[in-house]
């Protein structure tokens, strides 16, 4: 096995004009493309074979439209949706210092770091089809929703009670039947007291001019404490899930609650690191339980069935050589000490669901205690390549994004 690391790409997303991946930036071919008869091509070449694969941002901050047909082309209902429909899925990673985003992605094989140009002084807060939930730029106690790439902007109602604490753990889901984007909140109905049950409220964004409250009646006051984690969104559903009892799962086109049960694990709890974790991976809610520093068992929940399903596990004890001394290299604290490894890994999430994985590097400080360190390692498993790479300390959770030209019909 190699225990190298691979080269991993940086691009600085105000001055890209290179060749990614194949994908042709209009910035570098502007000239070729003004020599070609564009009137000439069929228009299912130019908008599959060319447009739709272009990345939404290059698309949207050429320098100049090539010509009046392309921009009445980006500009179609169609067009942005087969657009969307192409889009990679990415990581969105955003810092806890001053809020700035980056973006993980895989090219070819290649892991791809960018940093975006978006000026936020708030924390995303969930993200669905390009679209992401922040709060208010004029009153963070409410919610927005805003595009990274057009900018555009779009500020939600106010919440239904000014005078209710409303925990900010928010998520936006899309309903396929009808097409409409849902935007999901919980809160505390009694002022000062996180101890008060805690409720859920549901707003159809360009629908609605008011909240409401999603029927939990039916859940123990014991049970309403999962709405206190970070929403995880698969598609139509939005999930609660904290340790291995259970995940609470409401679907945004019904808007009913379930409980559903979490299969029974081995779990073993290493240092500071955690037994359960829980991510999206877009149709799926996927869980990885801890049984070593180096092993997981994986598990996938289909929310249509509410089913569990055991994959195949990752067991990387084998490799476990290969990452401390790859992280040695890059920082010489990283050290064998006293026979056992200076190091264990927190998965973070899949930038490539069942094949490529990330985890952030923890250092052992002290016995059985340890920080995180700057150091992220994406593992493919079907090639077993390593990969890398330094990011901030600390930072949000990850969440699954695709950039797009996407907005929201009404608004």
């Amino acid at each position: 096995m190699d225990t190298h690391s691979n080269t991993v790409s940086s691009i600085d997303e105000e001055n890209k004009s290179e060749m990614v991946g194949g994908n042709c930036y209009l910035g570098r071919c502007e000239r070729k493309m003004l020599e070609t008869n564009l009137d000439s091509l069929p228009d299912d070449i130019l908008f599959f074979n060319i447009l739709t694969r272009l990345p939404a941002q290059d698309i949207y901050n050429a320098p100049r439209v090539v010509c009046r047909k392309w921009y009445q082309m980006i500009h179609t209902h169609n067009f942005v949706y087969a657009h969307l429909h192409h889009s990679p899925c990415e990581l969105l990673i955003q810092s806890f210092s001053d809020y700035t985003v980056t973006f993980m992605g895989m090219t070819r094989g290649q892991i791809e770091i960018s940093k975006f140009s978006f000026n936020s002084s708030y924390r995303i807060w969930s993200s669905c089809n390009g679209l992401v939930l922040e709060p208010n730029f004029g009153d963070n106690y409410d919610l927005s929703i805003t595009n990274l790439v057009t900018k555009q902007h779009f500020v939600l109602p106010p919440f239904f009670a000014r005078t209710q604490h409303p925990n900010s753990l928010s998520a936006i889901a899309y309903a396929a039947a009808t097409t409409q984007y849902k935007v999901v909140r919980t809160c505390y109905l009694e002022i000062g007291n996180p101890c008060s049950r805690k409720f859920c409220a549901v707003l159809t964004v360009g629908v609605d001019n008011s909240w409401r409250l999603v029927d939990t009646q039916h859940l123990s006051l014991t049970t309403a404490e999962h709405f206190s984690s970070c929403p995880l969104v698969t598609g139509g559903f939005v999930h609660w899930a904290r340790g291995g009892s259970y995940v609470l799962t409401l679907d945004v086109e019904t808007e009913i609650i379930t409980q559903i049960p979490v299969p029974q694990c081995n779990c073993e709890r290493f240092g500071n690191a955690y037994c359960y974790y829980y991510f999206s991976a877009i149709s799926y809610l996927s869980l990885l339980t801890a049984r070593s520093n180096f092993k997981w068992d994986v598990w996938e929940m289909k929310p249509e069935t509410r089913e569990w399903t055991k994959l195949p596990g990752i067991d990387l004890e084998d490799q476990k050589y290969a990452f401390i001394q790859l992280c040695y290299k890059h920082d010489s604290s990283f050290k064998f000490d006293g026979g056992s490894f200076g190091c264990l890994l927190h998965p973070a999430g899949w930038l490539k669901y069942r094949e490529v994985l990330v985890f952030i590097v923890f250092k052992r400080v002290g016995v059985s205690t340890y920080d995180q360190s700057r150091l992220r390692i994406a593992y493919n498993f079907q090639t077993q390549a390593i990969y890398l790479f330094e990011l901030e300390t600390n930072g949000y959770p990850y969440l699954v994004h695709r950039n797009s030209l996407l907005w929201l019909d009404g608004c």
